[in-house]
């Protein structure tokens, strides 16, 4: 039988992102070249990972005013850390052909950074979204700490435990006691 950690996955986000979703703020996440086996996931546990905080000034600010107003920083939720769980309800293709950015404007369960980063993909870099519904977000009562994901890794990419030390800290995730909400 395999170890539900080596079939567990990370999604990583920026930290606004990442308190956002857990906090229930935004349910829909954008997700680029899923690996294959995510396309029939619903019903699945992920964890979220924070990456860093930004160093440009004008996000950075941003991102420290959004921290505050759920009462977090660097030291209660830091970054390169596995901060929660969600279950995937619902993964589906979208289609870029359809794409207008008007319209995806108007989904107010989609993390602003996402839309913006949806166009910039989809068209210059030619790579498909899809759309993750998540719900039955948790925090971690406390984070685990120190999590590198894998090298180039961005907002919203998901991966796979890499070595020993990734399996530990996902089986340790998934046995943690968890907040239904700390904000």
């Amino acid at each position: 039988m395999l170890d539900r950690a080596s079939v567990t996955v990370a999604i990583s986000l920026c930290p606004e992102e990442a308190v956002c979703y857990l906090a229930r703020v935004y349910t829909t996440l954008v997700v680029f070249d899923p690996p294959e086996f995510i396309k029939t996931s619903a019903g699945r546990r992920v964890l979220i990972h924070s990456l860093g905080y930004p160093d440009n000034h004008e996000f950075a600010r941003i991102c420290k005013q959004l921290m505050d107003e759920f009462g977090f920083d660097p030291d209660t939720f830091p970054a390169l850390a596995l901060q929660g769980l969600a279950t995937i309800a619902a993964i589906c293709p979208y289609d870029r052909s359809d794409f207008d950015i008007n319209y995806a404007e108007k989904l107010s369960d989609i993390a602003p950074t996402s839309l913006t980063d949806i166009q910039m993909r989809i068209e210059d870099r030619g790579q498909s979204a899809w759309l993750v519904k998540l719900n039955e977000t948790y925090f971690l009562q406390e984070p685990i700490y120190d999590v590198l994901p894998p090298m180039d890794t961005e907002t919203g990419d998901i991966w796979l435990p890499q070595h020993k030390s990734h399996l530990e800290d996902f089986q340790n995730a998934l046995s943690r006691d968890i907040l239904s909400s700390k904000v």
